[in-house]
């Protein structure tokens, strides 16, 4: 990465970042005009043992649940007899310039912060011209 910046690298997966709907930006740097946000909804059905049904559309009913990183999201998401994934996040990188992508979606936030700053090298005024 060309600068330093500290994540939680136990938190990559875009579902840490799911406080509202639509998209909420995650990381961002003064110094460049590309910025990572989290877009897409989420939705977890999380089977109880007397057969009720929670849905997990938000980072703190995760948090409530324990599930506190990567590798608990995931053993929990591979449960298939309790959990099923109907919807999920992801992250995308905007300029402040304009109102739109520039990227495929990222599942893995330090990837997507590469990205952005990739795309800052490629473009320093945030202007993408291709």
């Amino acid at each position: 990465m060309i600068q330093e910046t500290k994540i939680n690298a136990e938190r990559l997966s875009p579902e840490f970042y799911v406080w509202e709907t639509g998209y909420e930006e995650v990381w961002a740097d003064k110094d460049n005009p590309f910025f990572v946000v989290r877009n897409g909804e989420m939705r977890i059905h999380k089977t109880n043992a007397d057969g009720s049904v929670d849905v997990i559309r938000y980072t703190d009913a995760l948090l409530k649940l324990g599930i506190e990183n990567d590798k608990q999201l995931t053993d929990l998401i591979n449960n298939d007899e309790i959990v099923e994934v109907s919807m999920n996040p992801w992250y995308e990188i905007y300029s402040i310039h304009h109102n739109d992508y520039y990227s495929e979606p990222f599942f893995e936030l330090d990837k997507a912060i590469a990205y952005a700053e990739e795309m800052l090298a490629k473009y320093p005024n945030g202007v993408v011209t291709d």
